[in-house]
């Protein structure tokens, strides 16, 4: 790795492309990433601007972390997909990628493997999206964790700050410009009382919550009934094997 890398960077040099950055090195796994982080010079190390990885082996994610903040390198989650299931199965294993990913790993993009795919039987399914490549009369297929993925990125867009929550089976995210504060909590057991307490996240003068859920029999269905909050909390019964994302406009206190 240690040549490629310099070999790369005198030709990128030698014609002129000094702005091109490089990067490295899309391993498999989070743990085969720190290995061969750890096995590159401080020289080729120099030519790099961003560490890539894909998102299929994760007891190192604090490691990882470490080391690109040390480094000084952006730190992309370049990959990560799993076959479809008509239940809940993939959508809940999505989501706990996804916010492990955000909350420790904290990555500067998340991306995922293939969010179209040509399976026109609907059958094959590791896209969010399945149609037919060569016949566009054939309707596209949407899977579940389609849905389980729009929980985040129809909110969450860039720009926003990832803040923290204690609660390992939430993100939170806040914009200042936007005004709006997006917690997406998972919960892949059975159905369960959840509080928060928003007033935790530093915000106040909340005029509007919405909120939307995907499970087994919703596919992000907003929910209408939501209770009021007192004293800053807010008391949910969150139903099994379910994602739900809540957005509440909110300035905070500072502002």
């Amino acid at each position: 790795m240690n040549t490629i890398v310099k070999k790369v960077a005198d030709n990128l040099m030698a014609k002129g492309l000094n702005d091109t950055s490089i990067s490295i090195a899309d391993e498999y796994s989070i743990d085969q990433e720190v290995s061969t982080i750890n096995c590159i010079d401080s020289t080729a190390k120099s030519y790099v601007s961003q560490y890539n990885v894909h998102g299929y082996g994760n007891s190192q994610r604090q490691i990882l972390r470490n080391i690109a903040k040390q480094d000084g390198k952006r730190l992309w989650m370049s990959e990560y997909g799993l076959p479809t299931t008509s239940n809940m199965f993939a959508s809940i294993t999505l989501s706990e990628q996804i916010l492990n990913d955000m909350r420790i790993l904290k990555n500067n993009a998340w991306i995922y493997l293939q969010a179209i795919q040509d399976d026109p039987n609907g059958s094959n399914g590791w896209g969010l999206i399945g149609v037919s490549y060569t016949n566009s009369s054939v309707p596209p297929k949407i899977y579940l964790d389609f849905y389980a993925f729009k929980q985040y990125t129809k909110f969450i867009r860039p720009g926003y700050q990832i803040i923290s929550s204690d609660n390992n089976d939430t993100l939170a995210a806040y914009s200042a410009k936007d005004q709006k504060l997006v917690i997406v909590c998972t919960n892949k057991g059975p159905a369960q009382l959840w509080k928060f307490n928003v007033t935790m996240f530093n915000i106040s003068n909340i005029s509007n919550i919405t909120a939307f859920r995907t499970s087994n029999n919703e596919t992000f269905t907003p929910l209408s009934n939501i209770q009021p909050m007192h004293y800053g909390i807010l008391v949910y019964l969150h139903p099994s094997d379910s994602i739900t994302t809540w957005v509440f406009d909110a300035i905070p206190r500072d502002g």
